[in-house]
């Protein structure tokens, strides 16, 4: 009886030792789902890397304090879709960030085209079209000119000699002197369509993150 005692009192020591042990190696906190590429931590040094959510989506971006530019990502009922936030003397100002288009699940991307021509007027909005093109996020669609106008458009953008101005002729979501923009269907959801302002430079935000949720 007495060895069987020394025995026991070993295990018991032994165990506390090893769940001791296990709480000084704890494995380091979880890492957030997505990860910011190299060049966006370096840009967005100072801000807070996070995922936000609304209308049934989820996005990962950067949020910036007032050192670090001031501003965010948030979702916004009234694009519907997400928008950037930024707060100056004169208040908070939103533009939109992604743009979310609803279609039937087995209709092509030129489904959404009537609700983009009212999102986004232009002075040739009504015969501006979705046109694709292949992209390593997969198929993106522009929203783009035709014709006549967009020979005119073209020869402006591309500083043609002798080219005439041209106003950006299919709106906000159209082409622009600069940045890029386009539609994509989630790939994890076929009825949603998502317009992306790509920007010119690094934006806070992952494109390839969007994702349906719930």
């Amino acid at each position: 009886m007495r060895g069987f005692g020394i025995t026991a009192a070993s295990v018991a020591l032994i165990g506390l030792t090893a769940c001791t042990a296990a709480e000084d190696k704890a494995a380091p906190a979880a890492q957030p789902a997505v990860q910011p590429s190299e060049a966006m931590q370096q840009t967005f040094g100072g801000c807070t890397w996070g995922e936000v959510t609304g209308g049934g989506l989820s996005m990962w971006s950067y949020a910036c304090p007032a050192s670090a530019g001031d501003f965010r990502v948030v979702y916004d009922d009234g694009l519907p879709g997400f928008a950037f936030e930024s707060s100056a003397e004169d208040g908070t100002s939103r533009s939109p960030a992604v743009v979310i288009f609803k279609k039937a699940a087995d209709a092509p991307i030129d489904a959404i085209l009537a609700a983009v021509r009212a999102k986004s007027p232009g002075p040739h909005s009504a015969t501006c079209v979705l046109s694709t093109i292949p992209s390593p996020e997969g198929d993106i669609a522009g929203f783009e000119p035709t014709g006549a106008v967009k020979t005119q458009w073209d020869a402006f953008a591309s500083g043609a000699e002798g080219a005439e101005p041209v106003d950006a002729p299919c709106g906000d979501m159209g082409p622009q002197m600069s940045g890029d923009r386009g539609f994509r269907v989630l790939a994890d959801d076929p009825t949603t369509v998502v317009f992306i302002e790509y920007g010119s430079e690094i934006q806070p935000f992952d494109p390839a993150s969007i994702r349906k949720i719930g």
